[in-house]
């Protein structure tokens, strides 16, 4: 009987899986992507269903289901076994849950409290009524989970100590709070009270935490509070219903991107499903980054207040900064997005049919915004609308909105041109991933050892076929490999991972190859070349030391031995340049 990892490996489509995070482009019998690991243009990341794994060749990041989903998630190996279980329908043995580990237990915390959360909304006619009120349906809002925190400072804490949880592990998940008052009744006390609760779930929507907005016009306090970060949650990494527009994200290649929970989740009830909003926060690199994987198009509404303003810009900034085609949906004035839909939701159909490529935006305000007064339109496009044309990495964009722009301003190109190489040099444009993506270092190989790679990948790609190279490449190899080509020229399952890795690089360098039998020697010829070139600088290296130490003698054999060593080489590159 296999085991439930072996189980889940089985039931678990690699290709599926990943499919759900990036997006995948057939390459042969693989699949090739953008790496989501490291900033890269040209695509390095390959999956192959055949070996079940998953390789990028410009980071050296790799492995099969297990390892990607603990990458991406960035979660350890049990919570990856878990996920990928309940994705395969595979039951594992339940474990006390007063000793499972503290990422998972305040996992279940929040769960525990989403539910509480619902439940209280069930008693609250008012807080449902207001809900109706802005659009909502019933049938949304049980989709989505919605909750109510009822007015009190001990609520959810006193349920979920029923449930077994401790205060100090409520406020680990940002639930509660440490009062700072010493002659408070209670130690901790509820963070959200008297608000209606937005669950916020991460990428495979599991709920990690909240987004609660009063309703009660009376109170004083914010209009929304968040949960603050936490092991679960970090609000700038995390989107509010990423995890259900990301599939939509990915057949539709693009994102919509709003401010609020209420726009995302009016919209989700529209039908327009690859919509997103940012959490308490602004829309910012790593959001950026999530959404890159999956899609290429962004189109962005943000309120037409002065705060939402300010957001945009910062947001189309970053956006255009990480290559995306960067629209802007423009929302009936006075209106936000859920307002909008509401109202009629072809309105907001239609405002995102129409949205604008992100220049033509900027230039169709300067002229609502200043008439036919060109001086004025000219002196505000320096500042409002070159520095973003700037920030485009194709050329050929630039010279577009370049053109666009001269039409409006009715100038000639050149001096827009001078404009923008100005802004360059100030250093404005750039790509915002690469403050915020961690790059994996790869360890430089020398030329020896890439070519030994090759060979162990090409054996064991092609396992079958008579090479006859065996005796003789135990002779030529490395230490530090020869366990490696023991083994694949035995046919055993020592140094799977490494070796399955080699095989997809050798069948994406050599797929196309006619004969691999000529390549192979091709190979093998270029490792004993290798070998000599390494006698070669080490005898270089004892030849300049004893000549220092003026030890005539070894000197000379030293001399002998290079002259020797150098006829070889050049017998061997005769007799390769003879092949060809």
């Amino acid at each position: 009987m296999s085991s439930p990892i072996e189980e889940i490996k089985k039931r678990v489509d690699i290709v599926d899986l990943i499919g759900s995070y990036i997006r995948l482009s057939k390459a042969g019998a693989n699949f090739k992507a953008v790496c989501p690991f490291h900033n890269e243009k040209t695509p390095s990341f390959y999956v192959s269903p055949a070996r079940e794994i998953w390789h990028c060749f410009g980071c050296n990041a790799g492995g099969d289901v297990f390892r990607f989903v603990m990458t991406i998630e960035g979660i350890e190996f049990p919570e990856a076994l878990d996920m990928l279980a309940q994705r395969a329908g595979v039951v594992l043995k339940r474990e006390d849950p007063r000793i499972s580990g503290e990422r998972k237990r305040l996992l279940n915390l929040v769960e525990d409290a989403t539910k509480y959360f619902s439940s209280e909304l069930l008693e609250n006619s008012e807080a449902n009524k207001y809900l109706y009120s802005r659009g909502l349906k019933e049938e949304t809002i049980k989709d989505f989970r919605l909750g109510f925190a009822a007015d009190g400072w001990e609520n959810l804490l006193k349920h979920l100590s029923q449930k077994g949880y401790k205060p100090e592990e409520a406020a680990k998940a940002g639930l509660a709070i440490l009062s700072s008052n010493p002659d408070a009744r209670t130690k901790f006390y509820d963070r959200f009270r008297s608000r209606i609760m937005f669950p916020i779930a991460d990428t495979s929507g599991r709920v990690v935490g909240f987004s609660g907005r009063i309703f009660n016009k009376e109170t004083n306090e914010g209009k929304y509070i968040n949960t603050p970060n936490t092991v679960l949650y970090d609000k700038s990494k995390i989107l509010y219903l990423w995890d259900r527009a990301k599939n939509d994200a990915r057949k539709e290649n693009s994102c919509i991107v709003v401010e609020g929970q209420m726009d995302a989740l009016m919209s989700h009830q529209a039908g327009i499903t690859n919509t997103v909003a940012t959490s308490g926060t602004a829309l910012g690199s790593s959001h950026l980054f999530l959404i890159k994987r999956l899609a290429s198009k962004l189109l962005l509404a943000f309120d037409n207040d002065e705060a939402g303003e300010t957001a945009s810009k910062r947001a189309y900034e970053l956006a255009l900064d990480s290559g995306f085609e960067v629209h802007v949906i423009n929302v009936p004035e006075g209106k936000d997005p859920a307002e909008t839909l509401a109202l009629d939701p072809v309105l907001w159909t239609g405002a995102i049919k129409n949205a604008k490529p992100v220049i033509a935006f900027f230039l169709d305000n300067l002229g609502k915004k200043f008439g036919g007064d060109l001086h004025k339109i000219r002196t505000e496009a320096r500042t409002a609308v070159l520095p973003y044309i700037a920030r485009f990495s194709s050329e050929i964009e630039k010279a577009h909105w370049i053109q666009e722009t001269s039409k409006v301003l009715q100038l000639k190109e050149e001096p827009l041109w001078e404009e923008i190489k100005k802004i360059s040099v100030l250093g404005r444009g750039g790509n915002s991933f690469t403050k915020e993506v961690k790059f994996v270092n790869v360890d430089p190989k020398t030329r020896r050892h890439l070519v030994e790679e090759r060979i162990l990948g090409m054996l064991k790609w092609k396992a079958g076929l008579p090479f006859g190279v065996g005796e003789n490449l135990k002779n030529l190899f490395s230490k530090e490999n020869s366990l490696m080509l023991e083994s694949v020229l035995a046919g055993n399952s020592d140094f799977e991972t490494e070796l399955s890795k080699l095989s997809l690089e050798a069948e994406l360098l050599y797929g196309d190859a006619d004969n691999m039998e000529e390549e192979v020697k091709s190979l093998v010829s270029e490792l004993e070349r290798e070998v000599v070139r390494a006698k070669l600088e080490s005898l270089s290296e004892e030849i300049r030391k004893t000549e220092a130490a003026g030890e005539g003698e070894k000197l000379a054999q030293y001399l002998k031995d290079f002259q020797d060593e150098s006829r070889k080489l050049n017998y061997l590159w005769q007799e390769a340049k003879l092949k060809k």
